[in-house]
């Protein structure tokens, strides 16, 4: 254990969370590379946190995340198997493109000895998620996939990204850019844990779509699919129905005398003991071992449950030939088949911009709002903004390359430089507003860590105005400014 003890010992200035995990491996029987895996793993966290937390601001704090993943590792990691390559099992996870295979059952990981993999398994093997309440049942499954897969890759970015010197995006260690994009647009806003919230219902519309069209193009969820498509034609029948009152009458009527014969067969089945055995043996027979009914009792509960669903659906009947229900009915169905259309026909491009500009709409309404007293809110808002333009929509594009959205990004830069000024956050650089916003612009675009250590010095050569934006006393980039007789200040550190 001396190489673990080692490590320890560059935690020197914050709670010594080397010295718990190594508690928590004393009781694990995990090899030796297991476990410095694992506290190098803590160490890169450490190390990169800080930088982490300043570049993208929603973020848990430093104690909650590594205490999640020491729980996670105590509590839920029981085995872990290191891979190398050239071997047998090397061989399977390469075949079938994976780099990590986890057993949430029994605890179990396996996986290349790399630092990054073993944290994106950890956080996979865990599974307390936000639980959803969805206006339609059927969107539960992709949209808790989303969370799965956004909150996995939203917490490996503190090793994927930053090394404790730099901020550098690692696209192809992304598993599922869509998922992701979508993910954190939503997570800059806290439309994650206000996922049912009206004020958000817009964004969350668009971005609903996005990840239910995007799932659906997955191979793997044919199932679902299916069962979705299914959904949307059902619908369309029922509508078609709706159309023809008389046609509806007759059909909720059959609907009616189904279900009063289903609970017809319930309560002869609740008030004989010899058929409920036989119900339960014959229902058995046919359901996998993980879903058999424990015993008759549990029988008993279910058919109650059954019997006052087919109560509750005889209700609805009942109330969709009422005028006022009928319309509300017809209405709900217009929407929901508009709702389902627009998954199946979704245009990728279009819903990239929409789901961008909305939620620029929300920054910049939560932006009008900072005043002197919560004035630190606009630092969070200028990083998050920068943050987000470097959010990847593919491999090899960002979305401050979305050309469309200029217009709106100049709109909230401009907005920031405003509020910035009047309440004292950035220094004054010049009385051309066209100047002012064509410097203030490139700090959007530049990937220094932390912001409030830029200074910016101008100078004019042969009557052009440059500026150069520095790190400290490190030049960072130079910006040619289409201006010339502009008074300028030569030297402005831009956080007052």
């Amino acid at each position: 254990m001396k190489k673990i003890k080692i490590l320890s010992k560059f935690n020197i200035d914050m709670k010594d969370y080397n010295n718990e995990l190594e508690k928590i491996l004393e009781n694990k029987l995990f090899s030796y590379d297991v476990k410095n895996l694992l506290l190098s793993m803590l160490y890169k966290i450490e190390n990169a946190y800080k930088d982490y937390e300043t570049v993208k601001r929603q973020v848990p704090t430093k104690k909650e995340y590594i205490e999640n993943i020491l729980r996670i590792i105590k509590e839920k990691c029981l085995k872990i198997f290191l891979v190398k390559a050239g071997t047998a099992e090397a061989e399977e996870l390469e075949k079938n493109n994976l780099l990590f295979k986890i057993d949430k059952k029994n605890g179990e990981i396996i996986c290349f000895q790399n630092e990054l993999i073993i944290l994106t398994a950890i956080l996979e093997l865990d599974s307390s998620y936000i639980t959803l309440n969805m206006k339609y049942e059927y969107l539960e499954e992709p949209l808790t996939k989303l969370i799965e897969y956004g909150n996995i890759e939203s917490n490996v970015e503190v090793i994927r990204d930053f090394n404790g010197w730099s901020w550098d995006i690692v696209t192809k260690e992304i598993k599922n850019i869509e998922f992701n994009f979508i993910y954190q647009t939503l997570l800059l806003i806290n439309g994650i844990k206000n996922i049912n919230n009206k004020k958000y219902a817009n964004i969350l519309d668009i971005a609903t779509k996005m990840t239910v069209n995007k799932y659906i193009e997955d191979e793997k969820n044919k199932e679902y699919f299916e069962r979705i498509k299914k959904i949307k034609d059902e619908k369309q029948e029922r509508l078609e129905l709706f159309n023809n009152k008389k046609e509806l009458i007759t059909k909720i009527t059959n609907e009616k005398k189904e279900y009063s014969k289903q609970i017809e067969k319930i309560d002869k089945l609740l008030n004989n003991d010899e058929a409920l055995r036989k119900e339960y043996y014959s229902r058995n027979k046919k359901l996998p071992s993980k879903e058999k009914i424990f015993s008759i009792s549990f029988l008993v509960d279910i058919l109650n449950k059954e019997r006052l669903g087919l109560i509750k659906k005889i209700e609805e009947c009942n109330k969709i030939i009422l005028p006022k229900e009928f319309i509300e009915q017809k209405n709900k169905l217009e929407e929901e088949i508009k709702f389902l259309n627009d998954i199946f026909e979704l245009d990728k491009n279009e819903y990239e911009i929409k789901l961008c500009n909305e939620f620029l709409k929300i920054a910049n309404d939560l932006i009008l709002k900072i005043n002197e007293e919560n004035k630190q809110e606009l630092i969070n808002w200028i990083y998050k903004i920068r943050y987000y333009r470097y959010i990847p929509i593919s491999n090899i594009e960002y979305i401050k390359d979305i050309k469309q959205l200029e217009p709106n990004f100049k709109k909230i830069i401009e907005l920031i430089l405003r509020k910035a000024e009047n309440l004292k956050v950035w220094d004054e650089i010049s009385n051309n507003e066209e100047v002012t916003y064509n410097i203030v612009k490139e700090v959007f675009n530049m990937k220094m860590i932390c912001l409030q250590s830029l200074n910016i010095q101008f100078k004019y050569e042969n009557k052009i105005l440059y500026a150069d934006y520095y790190d400290g006393t490190i030049i960072e980039t130079t910006h040619k400014l289409n201006a010339n007789n502009v008074r300028i200040k030569k030297k402005v550190k831009l956080f007052i």
